[in-house]
């Protein structure tokens, strides 16, 4: 038995997600409609990770996959519920791929911290997911405009295990992902300047 879910942060990556969850497989593309992307979920390492949160006439693209009940406790884990997140077990996701809405699990975080701004390879992995599923230039541009932080901390295990994933689908050097296409800006914290 499986439950569908809806991933539209660094799980978008395959490899991230089933490093966590081995069963998920791929059901496509989908949005969620009426929702803005945000980092301002507050994070135990001090940086912003990704939530939705309610934007009337936007939408934000992610991926939906099946994945065996038997994991649901680990993907809790991993998404910190009770910790941060909340799960909506009937979140309505516009599913691409069947051609209609679907209910599915996802997560949302409980409290926001405005001032806060992603780590340089959590941005990197969910723009990794984006191309992946090759979502629009536009939606990967507005990823790669967004403030982050260079995460000194080389041996963190969560940064670690996100640069294994991106390198499993061929992405050697993840800060080439912070950059626009065409641009020759140079990436540091907080922010980019041009080169």
């Amino acid at each position: 038995m499986t439950f569908h879910y809806f991933a539209y942060g660094s799980n978008m990556l395959p490899q991230r997600l089933l490093d966590r969850c081995p069963s998920a497989k791929l059901i496509g593309t989908g949005f969620a409609a009426n929702f803005g992307l945000e980092f301002t979920k507050p994070s135990t390492d001090g940086s912003g990770k990704a939530t939705l949160v309610p934007v009337l006439g936007s939408n934000v693209p992610g991926v939906l996959f099946a994945i065996d009940f038997s994991e649901r406790d680990a993907l809790d884990r991993y998404e910190g519920l009770g910790a941060g997140y909340r799960r909506d077990d009937s979140f309505v996701v516009n599913a691409s791929a069947l051609g209609s809405d679907i209910e599915a699990s996802t997560y949302l975080a409980t409290a926001r911290d405005e001032r806060l701004i992603p780590f340089d390879w959590y941005l990197a992995a969910v723009i990794a997911g984006a191309l992946h599923h090759e979502m629009s230039e536009t939606y990967v541009a507005g990823l790669r405009g967004t403030q982050f932080d260079e995460d000194n901390k080389t041996d963190r295990k969560a940064r670690i295990a996100a640069i294994q994933a991106m390198q499993y689908h061929g992405i050697n050097d993840f800060r080439m992902l912070l950059v626009q296409s065409g641009d020759r800006r140079v990436c540091s914290n907080p922010g980019c300047e041009t080169g």
